[in-house]
Formats: C-alpha cells, sequence, structure tokens
C-alpha cells in the first residue's frame, strides 16, 4: 500500500509569515494553483482514496484534487495540524518576545516541548500515526492520498523512519509538495519526500515555524 503525503496549498499565513495551527485560513490564489498541480501529479497514480485534514486549508486543497481524481474526501481529524494554542497567528519576532522559555526549549528539543495552550509534537504523532494506521487497514493493497499539514507531515515522517522527534527540523515539506510512504508486512518505507517538481510553473513559499 502506498500512502501519498500532501501538504496544503499557501494561505495567507504562509504568506504573512505567521503561524496558523487551527486557524481556520483558506488558500490563496497561489494555494490554489498549487493544489490543482499536485492532482495532475497525482491523477496518474491510480488512487483509491482520499483523506483530509478538517482544517480549511486541507479541505480546499483535498476538494481540488478530488475533483481532477473523481473522488470524495474523507475527513480525519487525526491528520490535523498541531494545535499551536497561544502561538496561533504570531510572528517568529512575537514568539521569541512572548515566549522565550518555549523558544529555548524548542530549539533545544522541539520533540518535548508542548506549545502553550496546544499541544506537543510527540502528541500530534501519535494520533496521526494512529489514523495512518486505520488508512493502511482500510486500503491494504490501494493507492491512497492524505492531505495534511507542516507539523504532522514531518511527525509521520519521523515515525516511519523511526528518528527521533527532536530532529525534525532537519525535515523540509514545502507548501503544495508530495511525499509518499509504502507500508508492507516486511516494512515501512518512504519512498517519496518533498517532490515539488510539479510546482515549477506556479510558485512555491517556505517556512519555519508556520503551518
Amino acid at each position: 500500500m502506498k500512502l501519498y503525503l500532501v501538504r496544503h496549498g499557501e494561505t495567507q499565513y504562509n504568506r504573512d509569515h505567521l503561524v496558523q495551527g487551527r486557524s481556520p485560513t483558506g488558500l490563496t490564489e497561489l494555494g490554489v494553483r498549487q493544489a490543482m498541480a499536485a492532482a495532475e501529479a497525482l491523477a496518474q497514480e491510480g488512487i483509491a482514496a482520499l483523506y483530509s485534514s478538517p482544517l480549511n486549508r486541507a479541505v480546499e486543497t483535498s476538494t481540488i484534487i478530488g475533483g481532477r481524481l473523481g473522488l470524495s474526501v474523507h475527513l480525519e481529524e487525526g491528520l490535523s495540524e498541531m494545535d499551536t494554542g497561544e502561538l496561533d497567528g504570531l510572528t517568529s519576532q512575537e514568539m521569541r518576545a512572548q515566549y522565550p522559555e518555549f523558544m529555548a526549549q524548542w530549539r533545544q528539543d522541539a520533540g518535548a516541548a508542548h506549545l502553550p495552550g496546544g499541544e506537543s509534537l510527540a502528541e500530534v504523532q501519535e494520533r496521526a500515526w494512529k489514523a495512518v494506521e486505520d488508512i493502511v487497514r482500510r486500503h491494504p493493497e490501494e493507492n491512497v492520498v492524505a492531505v495534511s499539514h507542516n507539523f504532522t507531515l514531518c511527525a509521520l515522517v519521523c515515525k516511519a523512519l523511526g528518528l527521533p522527534l527532536a530532529g525534525f527540523h532537519r525535515l523540509r515539506v514545502d507548501l503544495g509538495s508530495l511525499s509518499a510512504l509504502d507500508f508492507s508486512p516486511q516494512r515501512d518505507r518512504l519512498v517519496l519526500l518533498n517532490s515539488t517538481f510539479h510546482l515549477a510553473e506556479v510558485g512555491a513559499t517556505t517556512g519555519g515555524l508556520r503551518t
């Protein structure tokens, strides 16, 4: 079973370099184009089912993909982005000024840091991996797409590779990008990470603590 992992398209929060977490942000014009490009890239992969985080930006992305692939979207709460709590809507400069102790812990061990009023990466990984396991059980021999978010996707890749969450900073998952996990009885494998070739004509944005 191959699970394609798609990061949602750009939002205004991404463009403004803000933490967005669970914010109900929608896609920008660029974000729509990124979603359309991802849909085209997946059109030849024989996708049997489409799952999505229930957050607006992911639903918009998955709806565009589903329209191209002729698939309905199944919402999966476990694929939601990290709850960023009190950090939601802040810039990096504001986070450093208002939450210096947290930011120091985040730099030292992001896997263990608990966002003020929100979740930790460990909590995100636990619920997201459970959602993935459920999807794999439903589609053991099929190709499936899951649309999600930066922290969630990085946490899933770390889990699949057996990497500590503290090293998630070394991973990069761009807006509109494609990654893929292959699940077999022998082992779970990462077979694609942050593919952006399909975005060459539409542009992309990247970020740090922006989801």
